[in-house]
Parts: C-alpha cells; sequence; structure tokens
C-alpha cells in the first residue's frame, strides 16, 4: 500500500478494497473502449498513508501503459497553487476560464481539460481563489464523461466551509457538490489485522524468514500506513542481517522500543495534534479559559484523552486546565452528542484519531 507506482504492488485490504475495486472498473472502462459506467469524479479520501496516492499513480500508469494514445495528467493541488500564482502575476488579474474557450488560464488547465484521464491529488490543499477553476474543469470532463479521479484527506462534506469549528479546511459549495455528486469513497487507517496482512506481504517481498509472534507483535503496536509498515519490515531485515541468529521476539521489542512509545497517545500528542488541526495555540487549550474559539477544541481534546489514553477524568481535567471530573465528563457528552448530528466535526475527530492511533 505504499506509493511503489504500480497497482501490481498495491496490496487491498478491508479498509481499501471498495478504492482497489473502483479502480480496477476505470481501467476496465479503457480496456473495452467504453463510458466508465460509476459516478464521475471518483473521490478516494482518508488519512495520509492509506494508499490513495498509490492507487492514483497506479491508475495513470495503467492506463500510459495500455496505449499511448490515452492522454493522462496526474496534478496535485499543490503544484495548481504554484501554476495558479505564475499565471496570476503574469496577468495581473486572477483567471478565469469560459466553459467554451479551453485555451483560457494557465497552460494546465487546457491539458486537464482535454485529457482522456484526470489525476487531482491532495485537494485539500487547494486555495479557496482556485476553486472556481476546478469548478468549470470538473463540468467540462463531466459534459463529456471524461473520468476523473480527486484525492484528499477530507471528504466533501469535510471540505465545504466550516467556520463554525474553525476547521482548517474550507471549500465553496460550489465545488463540494461536485465532488459528493460523484462516487465518494473512504480509505481508513489499517486496522490490526489489515496491518499483519501488510506485514506478512512486505516480509515475504523480501524473502525475510521470522517467527509469526513477531510480525503479530508488531502488526499490534506499530500504527500507520503502508510506507510506514514496510520501513519497519526493512528495519527488522536490517536487524535479522546484524544478528548470527534467529530474532527473538524480545529483541524487537527491544529495538522498537522508542518508536512505539513515541506514537502511543499522550495528552501532549493529543493536544499538539487537535491545536494544530484546528489553528489554535495549544497553550490556549491548557489554560482555564472559557473563550468561545477554544471552547470546541478543547472539548475534542478531552474526548480523544479520554478514547485513546488510560487517564482518569480527573487527571484529564488536570491537564486541560485544572478541570474537575464533571467538566471533563460534560466535554465529552458534548462531543458525542455532536458527532451524530454535525458532519464536519465527526469528520474531523475521526481524522484526529486515525493520526493518534
Amino acid at each position: 500500500m505504499h506509493t511503489a507506482g504500480t497497482l501490481a504492488r498495491f496490496i487491498p485490504t478491508a479498509e481499501s478494497r471498495l478504492a482497489w475495486i473502483a479502480v480496477q472498473e476505470i481501467i476496465a472502462g479503457f480496456r473495452a473502449g467504453r463510458t466508465v459506467r460509476m459516478g464521475n469524479p471518483l473521490v478516494l479520501h482518508g488519512p495520509c498513508g492509506t494508499g490513495k496516492s498509490h492507487l492514483a499513480a497506479g491508475l495513470v500508469h495503467e492506463l500510459t501503459r495500455l496505449t499511448p494514445l490515452i492522454t493522462c495528467q496526474h496534478i496535485s493541488a499543490d503544484d495548481l497553487k504554484a501554476s495558479l500564482n505564475t499565471w496570476s502575476q503574469g496577468q495581473h488579474a486572477e483567471p478565469e476560464q469560459p466553459d467554451d474557450d479551453s485555451s483560457a488560464g494557465p497552460a494546465w488547465l487546457a491539458e486537464a481539460r482535454q485529457c482522456d484521464f484526470l489525476a487531482l491529488e491532495d485537494l485539500h490543499h487547494l486555495p479557496e481563489r482556485a476553486a472556481e477553476a476546478i469548478v468549470r474543469l470538473l463540468d467540462y470532463r463531466q459534459a463529456r464523461r471524461l473520468p476523473t479521479l480527486v484525492t484528499s484527506r477530507h471528504g466533501p462534506r469535510q471540505l465545504a466551509l466550516a467556520n463554525a469549528t474553525r476547521c482548517r479546511v474550507g471549500l465553496p459549495a460550489r465545488l463540494t457538490s461536485r465532488l459528493a455528486a460523484g462516487l465518494v469513497v473512504a480509505l481508513d487507517s489499517p486496522g490490526s489485522a489489515s496491518r499483519l496482512l501488510l506485514i506478512q506481504e512486505f516480509a515475504q517481498r523480501r524473502q525475510l524468514a521470522v517467527a509469526p509472534e513477531i510480525l503479530k507483535w508488531l502488526a499490534t503496536n506499530l500504527t500507520g500506513g503502508g510506507r510506514q509498515l514496510d520501513g519497519a519490515i526493512g528495519q527488522l531485515d536490517t536487524l535479522t542481517r546484524l544478528h548470527r541468529q534467529p530474532l527473538k521476539l524480545a529483541d524487537v521489542r527491544s529495538h522498537f522500543r522508542a518508536q512505539v512509545d513515541a506514537v502511543r497517545p499522550s495528552v501532549e500528542r493529543i493536544v499538539a495534534q487537535v491545536s494544530g488541526y484546528f489553528h489554535v495555540d495549544p497553550r490556549e487549550l491548557l489554560l482555564r479559559r472559557r473563550v468561545r474559539a477554544i471552547l470546541v477544541p478543547r472539548q475534542v481534546g478531552m474526548y480523544l484523552a479520554r478514547q485513546l489514553t488510560r487517564l482518569s477524568l480527573a487527571q484529564i481535567g488536570s491537564h486541560f486546565g485544572g478541570h474537575d471530573h464533571s467538566t471533563v465528563l460534560h466535554a465529552c457528552r458534548k462531543v458525542e452528542q455532536a458527532l451524530a448530528e454535525d458532519a464536519v466535526l465527526s469528520g474531523a475527530v475521526k481524522q484526529l484519531q486515525a493520526e493518534l492511533a
């Protein structure tokens, strides 16, 4: 599931199987010379390390391998941001793209409109001022049934403006409605069973012979996606070569102790992640101040601390500004209620849980 470039090296798991099937359907459509019978655009969203970029790059590689007549574009929102900045400076005006003129705007736009397949990655990095250009691009391609793949850390509803919760993402409804009208597939971080599957496959590719209990321990105690797990197997391979005798579980535990401790959820890590997500000063979460802009992030922090650590309510309250256990319990209940009613906040909490797990 790491970004190796080809689909042959992608390992479908329970968390990524639907995305894998959708990608295969696009390939089948091109092979059969027919229009892809699925939602357009295909939107893949999920935390880092879930395989979105691998699928996008692998799909482009596979389509260009089928025939040189198929034209593909593979671009990222960061690339678009830089291109728009350069183009705007040269034009001294914001770009406009009339529907009947594919030559207007930056060079990438004309290519992206006309190509047979377009992969647009990391849409959560797209500047809001570029949203209208993407709306026109998607409309143009949709009208001509040209398949488009979009990847993002967040789903369309989370990408909508979310001023109420001060989330770090926010794109106009004109764009997010286009995305939601396509086929939206979520990819979650791999669970322990999927991590074991990935680790076993990576070990087999390296022809690495170690005891099953060692691989199971790694799957249980390490987190992250395929790239991180493949890196861990690389370390295990090196460790095996350094030892004159077969590795024991105690050797592996000792080697990975610092890595396991570093990713174990703690209040400090939770505060850092929550403050970064909501764009607030982490020190504000730890003060006993009732500032409205801090209230929701602090409540989310308390909720995550209760879910991901073994601290008592009183201990959590002590970390978050010296509040008592009843305040923490109230905060947790407020967040739980909001999760059922507020899709944006629910997505934010899910994203933070994936990053902290």
